[in-house]
């Protein structure tokens, strides 16, 4: 799903126990993996794309936008 710098969406992460966890946050950084490099380093797929999202503690993770839902 597309998102934009500042949309809420929620995380969602599986357990190894297939137990799916919710979690809010706002999108603050979207990088497209475009090159070899980028997917190398990024240990994703060319046409990737990455989202930097923060929740409401401060935290933050950088996760694929796949698993981000509005």
């Amino acid at each position: 799903m597309k998102s934009d710098y500042g949309d809420a969406v929620v995380l969602k992460t599986q357990d190894d126990a297939g137990n799916v966890a919710e979690r809010r946050c706002a999108v603050v950084s979207i990088t497209p993996v475009e090159s070899e490099e980028q997917a190398n380093h990024f240990k994703y797929p060319i046409e990737t794309v990455l989202y930097t999202v923060e929740f409401g503690d401060g935290s933050d993770a950088f996760v694929p936008e796949a698993i981000c839902d509005r």
